[in-house]
Formats: structure tokens, sequence, C-alpha cells
């Protein structure tokens, strides 16, 4: 990339608004495994069962499908970079705010407050990528941002291990360097076009609002693409959420050994992001994530088939590769799915309206393997998978591959 021009690979500003969102979607991902991480501490602080322990993390999955449509009309009428600072600063100051709060109830709405930010940060990072990065490498792209998740998830689990004895609020608290970043993004990412001109006639447009994604035949493509999400993130939290439960249940594996199975899992996630990414670059948007949710779907049925424990746990390097591949290419697809002046809002919408299935996946995974058993669980996570690839087919392609760069 590095031999040929701007032009031909971007904007001049192409890699300092690539590590702006790399960091940015980091921080937002240590908030929501941070929230995990703690769980159990909080469970016996507050004193409240698994049920309304749960509610706190849908409280989050709330403000996040709240905060999309906020901080997305915030991003196409005050400026993408704009979005991005004001969810930095927000984000931090809920993640601060942990020292004042005290009871359920006030948990769920620190959480549904936080939760905001959490929604606001994917449509500004994703948009920003495809107004600096050209099209025939916008997939890698916006793929290595999300892979951020990955690296902030391994990183909030360090710090889990170093601080959980001695004071569990500190993991929430090193999530406020999100306040002093907001500054260093503004620095790095530059100030947007002209807000209201993104048209591309130079035509001062009118505000995009609340509707501007539902109407202008943009209805149908609004509905196919947050279903895509809605099963993408369904899929994802069914399978993360019940395998290494799974595991330890159902194929014996030792609960020392289960202690790393995530780590081994991120690993896998992490070069997951940067292959699909390229792949997407190669071969376009769509067939990546088909390949992607076909290659997750035979990860998940190789649990149901094989029984060695060994095996199941390296296997997880091969789950954590497929899990994110669609997740990380959404980033680019999205973009160039909707016009510019909506694809911050239809994005972040989209992405955030999806995490209906991640509320609902974990839930509905495990009354099946209550019933008959996680295998069957696993194996509806697979057709879950299966469903997503041919819901992609009712959508159109955006880019490709190499024969329109």
């Amino acid at each position: 990339m590095n031999h040929q021009s701007a032009s031909e690979t971007g904007s001049e500003r192409r890699w300092p608004v690539l590590w702006a969102a790399f960091a940015t979607y980091l921080l937002d991902s240590y908030d929501l495994i941070v929230l995990a991480i703690v769980m159990p501490v909080l469970l016996k602080v507050l004193d409240i069962s698994l049920p309304e322990g749960g509610l706190i993390g849908s409280a989050t999955m709330v403000g996040a499908m709240i905060g999309s449509v906020v901080f997305g009309l915030i991003a196409e009428n005050r400026g993408r970079r704009i979005a991005l600072i004001a969810a930095l600063l927000w984000l931090g100051i809920g993640m601060g705010a942990v020292y004042l709060v005290h009871g359920l109830g006030m948990w769920m709405a620190l959480r549904c407050l936080t939760g905001l930010a959490i929604g606001g940060i994917w449509g500004p990072c994703s948009a920003l990528i495809a107004e600096h990065w050209a099209p025939r490498y916008r997939g890698r792209a916006a793929s290595f941002v999300l892979s951020s998740f990955a690296i902030g998830a391994v990183a909030a689990s360090f710090t889990g291990r170093m601080v959980l004895d001695t004071d569990w609020r500190l993991l929430f608290l090193l999530g406020t360097v999100s306040i002093p970043f907001a500054f260093i993004v503004a620095w790095l990412v530059p100030p947007d076009r002209a807000v209201g001109k993104r048209s591309g006639t130079g035509v001062h447009a009118a505000k995009v609002g609340v509707t501007d994604i539902f109407t202008g035949g943009l209805g149908k493509t609004t509905f196919l693409a947050t279903l895509v999400s809605l099963i993408n993130l369904a899929g994802y939290w069914g399978a993360a959420y019940w395998i290494p439960t799974f595991l330890t249940r159902e194929r014996g594996l030792s609960l020392t050994m289960m202690a790393d199975f995530s780590l081994v899992m991120y690993v896998g996630m992490f070069f997951g992001f940067q292959f699909f990414g390229f792949l997407a670059d190669r071969i376009g948007r769509r067939k990546a994530m088909i390949a992607a949710f076909g290659t997750i779907a035979v990860a998940v049925w190789v649990y149901i088939v094989v029984r060695d424990p060994v095996f199941l746990f390296w296997w997880g390097i091969v789950v954590g590769f497929g899990l994110p591949g669609v997740g990380g290419v959404l980033g680019a697809y999205f973009a160039e799915l909707f016009p510019e002046r909506v694809r911050a809002y239809a994005g972040g919408f989209c992405w955030n309206m999806g995490r209906i299935g991640a509320v609902l996946a974990p839930y509905t995974i495990g009354q099946i393997g209550s019933h008959y058993g996680l295998a069957t669980g696993l194996a509806v996570t697979g057709v879950v998978y299966v469903i997503g690839a041919l819901s992609l087919l009712l959508l159109p392609e955006t880019f490709a591959g190499r024969s329109r760069s």
C-alpha cells in the first residue's frame, strides 16, 4: 500500500484515521468485556440473582440501540469527527461513574446511559474509514478496525486478573482513558467536509432525520441489513457464550484448560478479522461474508461430532477465526450499501439494532440446551449461520473485488 499514491489508496489522512478508529473501537470493546468479567463480583456486591445480573447487560444493549440513533444523527448533521469525540467523552464519564452508583436500579440506569456511547462509536468509525480509504482497501481497513475487539477483550481479561482481587471498580476506572483519547482523536481525524453537502452535488442538503433510512427506497435495504447484523450477532453470542460450558459439561474439558480457552479463541479471532477483510477486497463483500458464515457454521458443527477434548480446545482457534468474519466486513459493506449522507447513521443503526440477537441468543440457546442438550443448541446456532448466508443473497454486492479496483 505504501508504494501507491494517496489517491489510489485513499486520502492523505487515511492512516491517522485508521489508527484513531482502531483505538476507539478497542475502548468500546473493553467496556463490554469488563462488564462480563466483573459480573460474578457484581452479583455478590449487589446481592442480585443471575436474571437480575442479565438485566444490567440488557440495559447496556438497549442503550446501545438508542445511541446508534442519537450519535448517528449527530454524525450526519454535526460531523462524524464530532460524534466520535462526543461518544468517547460520554463513554469515559460512564465508566468512571461506577463509583457513584449503588443498587440494581442505579446500575441499570448507568449502563443504559453508557450504552448510548457504545452504540454511537461503530457508525462514525465505519463511515470515516469509507471516507478516507479507497474501495479496493476498504474491506481490510474496516476489518482491521473491528479486530481491535479481540485486543480489547484480551486487555480486559489480563487487567481483570490483576485488579479483581483489590478493587474491581478499577477495571472501569481504566476505561476513563477514553476521555483524554477523545482529544487525540480530535487531532488525528480531520474535520468533516461541509456537513449537509454529502450528496455529492455541493448543494446544501436538508438535515438527516430519524426516518431518512426508511424512506426514498432505503426501507428494504435497512431491514435486510439489520437482519444480517442480527443473525451475525445472534450466532456470535450463541456460540461464544455457550461453547465453553459445552466443552466442560459435555466434552470433559478441565476447568484449568477452559480458563485459557477464551485467549485461544481471541487469537484466532484477530487473524480472522484480517483474513476476511482481505478476502472482501479480493472477491467482494458479499462472497466473503457468505464464506465467513459457512466457515463458522462448519466449525461449530465440528464440536457436535468430535469428542476429543484436547482437539476441541485447540479447535477454538478455528472457531475464533470464523466468528468475526462477517462483522469485520459489515463495516465496509454498510458504508457502501447506503448513500454517503446517511452512511454513519444507517451503519450504526443496522449494526446496533442487530444487538437484539445478542440479547436473545444466549437465553434461547440455553433454553434449547436445558431441554435437548447443548449439542442441539449449537446445532441450531450453525443453522442460524446458514440462514445468514442465505439472507445475504437478498442484498446487492457493493464491491466485486479486484476487477473493479
